[in-house]
């Protein structure tokens, strides 16, 4: 079914276009999985075709989003900037990927520029919590008026997670973004070599440079109550959980892990009531992965 998909939309060039709109102006409405698709389409046509054809169609998604973003909230024109980012910077890093053949560069690229967006934010504001503040405290009220019962610590639970949210939209603006690229690519391989994808997944690491900077963060979690620090776990947990995922389709094509366990993984991972718990695990598994992958290769050189 993708390999037709893919087919269809390289097929007219206009077909992608038309739906990279559709798709960009339904993803501030629905983000998944019209923000996905809204990224996947352009990186498909970036590495068929050329740059200048999948920027053009990425701008269109954008501006889509953009309309439809400034109409409903007019009041949050920084959403407006994040939305557009997340729709563009797949087919930037596409492009990166057409000119280095590297995915994992991409993926590594992609981490370490979420988490210096994070760190400037934190860095430009004053009092980055106070944006979420209002927002969740209005939510709640909403919420409360439309008759949910609201617990009495309301605004204890607020300021809580107002401290992190940045760090929390940062996590979910990667995954989108990988998602997106990853979609793209996939797409592309079934056109023009199908399987090559798979196995230049099957190899995503964040690295030795990532891995040090995630463990140190690990320990600063532990020892500090930095807002930063909580925010940049979240964007270190969303990077690890792609490592792991990948690591577990590595062991499914070594046939260490069964089909069946690989599906369920998927299952759990878009099950709302499961799914932070499936990206702690698998973000615990990839960062094993980081670490213990070299180390495993070179004892079956020894061996």
């Amino acid at each position: 079914m993708h390999r037709a998909i893919a087919a269809w939309l390289t097929e007219r060039p206009w077909r992608a276009a038309l739906g990279a709109a559709f798709c960009g102006a339904f993803a501030p409405q629905m983000p998944m999985p019209f923000m996905v698709l809204a990224g996947a389409i352009p990186v498909l046509i970036a590495l068929h075709f050329d740059s200048k054809q999948a920027l053009i169609m990425a701008a269109t998604a954008a501006a889509a989003a953009t309309w439809l973003l400034l109409s409903l909230a007019p009041e949050m024109p920084w959403l407006t900037v994040g939305v557009v980012g997340v729709i563009v910077m797949p087919v930037l890093l596409a492009l990166l990927l057409k000119r280095t053949g590297s995915l994992n560069l991409c993926f590594q690229l992609a981490v370490a520029g979420i988490t210096a967006m994070v760190i400037a934010v934190y860095a430009a504001l004053s009092d980055p919590a106070s944006v979420w503040v209002g927002l969740l405290n209005k939510a709640a009220q909403q919420a409360g008026a439309a008759g949910l019962h609201m617990p009495s610590d309301t605004r204890v639970i607020i300021d809580q997670w107002a401290r992190t949210m940045w760090g929390g939209l940062a996590a979910l603006t990667l995954a989108t973004v990988l998602a997106a690229l990853f979609l793209g690519c996939w797409w592309e391989t079934l056109l023009q070599s199908p399987g090559r994808f798979g196995a230049e997944y099957r190899q995503l690491r964040l690295g030795a440079v990532l891995g040090v900077a995630v463990t140190v963060l690990f320990v600063a979690v532990f020892v500090t109550d930095s807002a930063l620090v909580g925010s940049l776990a979240w964007v270190a947990f969303a990077a690890l959980s792609f490592q792991g995922l990948a690591a577990a389709h590595r062991s499914k094509a070594g046939g260490k892990l069964n089909r069946g366990w690989l599906a369920a993984i998927y299952v759990l991972l878009i099950v709302p009531i499961s799914t932070s718990i499936t990206v702690v695990v698998l973000a615990i598994w990839g960062f094993a992965d980081n670490w213990l992958r070299p180390r495993l290769a070179q004892g079956g050189a020894r061996f």
